[in-house]
């Protein structure tokens, strides 16, 4: 009888340990910000109740670092949109359109780095990513997930402008509400949290207010 307990206790031990849930900080102070050149950052705002991103005719990206690689199956997102991208008839994510109100990406861990030639030409949000990864062996890619109120015309894309970046379709913002739980058909090793909004192409206005944020293990 003693044996079974044991036997039944560490099964479920294990199961914790392989399927736990991580609520992700919102705390500004968590998350480092990535800027563009030439590309007016975003504002940022701490709310009790989460983070907000302030688009004016600007973009930036937040970075969240893990101090160890995590493996996920799962990420769970609520937030809120205040405002609206103005497309003009555009498709959303074509050349003079590729702006959305939030771009919520995973960073894949990789052998990938930088050397010194490359450190002296990289955009500078490349140059961040790779020394965010440079204690976890590297890097991959940035494999994100795009909350739309206007839906694109693909539904999973590598990046026009960088091979870095693959963008699939998670969700539409309903009502301004968004609250979406994403299974990813495979458990991936990742070493940060990738957040990013988006006016300057479309000289859009809104705010993006982030409630919650968590990854949940295989």
């Amino acid at each position: 009888m003693k044996n079974k307990f044991i036997k039944f206790f560490l099964s479920i031990l294990i199961m914790s340990q392989n399927a736990w849930p991580s609520n992700v900080s919102l705390d500004i102070s968590k998350w480092s910000l990535v800027t563009y050149s030439k590309i007016k950052p975003n504002t940022l705002k701490q709310r009790k109740m989460g983070l907000e991103i302030i688009v004016n005719n600007s973009s930036s990206a937040l970075v969240y670092k893990f101090p160890q690689p995590v493996k996920i199956r799962n990420i769970k997102i609520k937030a809120q949109l205040k405002g609206n991208l103005n497309y003009k008839r555009k498709a959303p994510g074509s050349k003079n359109a590729d702006d959305f109100p939030l771009r919520l990406g995973i960073i894949l861990k990789g052998k990938k780095t930088l050397n010194f030639i490359q450190k002296t030409i990289a955009p500078n949000w490349l140059i961040k990513l790779d020394k965010m990864a440079s204690n976890h062996g590297g890097f991959k890619s940035i494999y994100s997930l795009i909350f739309h109120t206007n839906k694109p015309l693909f539904h999973k894309r590598k990046h026009p402008l960088s091979p870095y970046f693959i963008e699939q379709i998670g969700g539409k913002f309903n009502h301004s509400k968004l609250n979406v739980l994403h299974s990813y058909k495979e458990t991936y090793e990742i070493i940060g949290l990738w957040i990013s909004s988006d006016g300057d192409d479309t000289n859009s206005s809104y705010k993006v207010i982030i409630n919650e944020l968590s990854v949940i293990g295989p």
